[in-house]
């Protein structure tokens, strides 16, 4: 649950989990005895070339929905905001806050850290950076990480200057007329304005991404989450007829993170909101089930839905066990309104009660943050700011960052891919300031193709800008770059410089950037690529 959900979506969520909690009470030991269907097949991820780290976490979790781990249980979570927020020190926000503190109290860390990289405002390649060091952090106590990515939407901010224009929350959503006139398929084609704002978008996000990856940090990845709901502008407002385009949009950035730029440090989160169980009623409320835009097993790892509930029931959970995957919880606590919320009332510790209980498939939950509801309240739904969260961490059933036993042994090997790693154009002297460019053709058809550049700051210090050059020996011509500006280009002489968040990079530090060419790509690969810090 995000800040600013309006009312009339809490009156929905709230009597929507009062029904069903009602028939979740009635079926008692029925539903904690009901098997999930991914426990029929061996575990799997949905990217063949997932790394050796994301199997052995994924097979993790699986054994925890499953019940074939060597201690039985659930992971503990929690959310600590959005992007650089995860670092705040002060307000409501913050790992410091919300986790670290915890720890201190409770002589444990939660199992699982969680933020989002976009929501509340665009956060430039440096904030993300930051927020990734907040997460490569707790990785490093053992802890798992989980990244929601809730875009701001494309028509609303052309991303030209995100330092000085970064965006509001309210850009996520489907208030005021923000989609009159607006095509969900247009991201799907680079050649419409808002389909190369989300190109840029994501690349930007494959950017943080990769810093994980090479950190050696696993993600479960959960883009674009509740969109069986009207309230986001991925949602069902602008898809009456169907989930067609949520499900192009999800398999295309699959595509895009895991064959292009070889993310394979993600596990991929489908996670839909509550709704109610009649299909009338899903009509009536223009919120639809799990299996709407579900993107098909061979793009998804783990099912995990949101529920808000002051009996701490999860509605769907049924439903979550006939798909054949992971289950989890990716946001999960008390109802959003009344007083528990209000007064940060709820006893943390009915957590473990309930899941270990009722709901025994859970394989993770994680506690969203604290937020403004107005100049005199809070809503308090993290662990820290509600009752006996120490007790909590104690319980045995609840599986801390101390006690994450990722099983070790055999598991699927990753494919060399002859353009993984860029080949680097020479580099500098120790200790100078340079960069080098790797070059890799990414696609094509018939007169056209489409490559990326891999720009590396090969450095001992930080640089704040880059020029990429290069000539195609084909007389090929660039038509469409993004994450980078080509006006200096010409003809068959290609050059590139930084867009205006991308060109401060760290020692070591990396970004990319994307071009359409006119021409044959197999004739057309430069025998050198140069890079010049600026």
């Amino acid at each position: 649950m995000k800040l600013g959900r309006t009312a009339a979506i809490i009156g929905v969520v709230a009597a929507m989990c009062l029904t069903t909690a009602q028939a979740s009470g009635a079926a008692g030991a029925g539903t904690a005895s009901a098997a999930a269907a991914v426990c029929a097949r061996p575990p799997r991820t949905a990217n063949d070339q997932a790394s050796a780290g994301a199997a052995a976490v994924h097979r993790y979790l699986y054994s925890l929905t499953c019940g074939t781990a060597p201690a039985d249980g659930v992971i503990s979570g929690q959310n600590v905001g959005h992007g650089s927020q995860a670092a705040d020190t002060t307000g409501l926000l913050g790992y410091p806050r919300l986790i670290d503190r915890l720890a201190q109290q409770a002589g444990h860390y939660t199992g699982m850290a969680g933020l989002d990289y976009e929501h509340d405002q665009i956060f430039t390649p440096r904030q993300l950076s930051l927020a990734n060091q907040v997460l490569a952090g707790h990785a490093g106590r053992g802890g798992l990480v989980t990244v929601n990515f809730s875009p701001q939407s494309p028509w609303l901010n052309d991303e030209s200057d995100i330092a000085g224009n970064p965006g509001v929350w309210t850009n996520t959503r489907t208030d005021d007329g923000q989609l009159d006139g607006v095509r969900l398929a247009d991201l799907l084609d680079q050649n419409t304005p808002a389909g190369r704002v989300w190109q840029r978008k994501l690349a930007r996000v494959a950017d943080a991404l990769t810093q994980l990856r090479d950190a050696g940090v696993v993600v479960l990845w959960r883009p674009m989450q509740e969109m069986n709901g009207f309230w986001f502008w991925w949602g069902t407002t602008l898809q009456k007829d169907g989930a067609t385009v949520y499900v192009q949009l999800w398999r295309s950035m699959f595509q895009y993170f895991t064959q292009v730029r070889h993310l394979d440090n993600l596990l991929w989160v489908y996670s839909p909101a509550t709704y109610p169980a009649d299909p009338g009623q899903q009509s009536a409320q223009n919120i639809r089930s799990a299996a709407w835009a579900y993107p098909g097993d061979a793009y998804v790892d783990i099912v995990a839905g949101t529920s808000y509930d002051d009996n701490l029931s999860i509605p769907n959970y049924l439903d979550y066990l006939r798909i054949p995957k992971v289950v989890g919880e990716a946001e999960y606590g008390p109802g959003l309104s009344g007083a528990h919320v209000t007064a940060g009332s709820f006893d943390d510790r009915r957590y473990a009660t309930r899941l270990r209980q009722d709901y025994p498939a859970v394989a993770y939950w994680v506690s969203w943050h604290d937020y403004t509801l107005s100049a005199t309240e809070t809503a308090h739904l993290s662990l820290i700011a509600n009752q006996n969260a120490a007790n909590l961490l104690s319980d045995p059933y609840v599986i801390n960052a101390d006690r994450v036993a990722i099983p070790s042994g055999p598991s699927p090997s990753p494919s060399a891919s002859p353009s993984r790693t860029p080949s680097p154009s020479p580099s500098p002297s120790a200790g100078a300031a340079g960069c080098a460019a790797g070059y890799q053709t990414t696609g094509g058809r018939p007169g056209q193709f489409q490559g990326q550049v891999t720009v590396r700051n090969t450095g001992r210090a930080a640089i704040n800008g880059w020029t990429v050059s290069w000539t195609f020996p084909g007389g090929a011509t660039v038509t469409q770059v993004w994450n980078g500006d080509a006006s200096a280009s010409s003809g068959s002489r290609v050059v590139v410089g930084n867009a205006s968040y991308n060109g401060t990079l760290a020692a070591g530090g990396s970004t990319t950037f994307g071009f359409i060419a006119n021409g044959s790509g197999s004739g057309n690969t430069p025998g050198g690529v140069a890079c010049t810090p600026s």
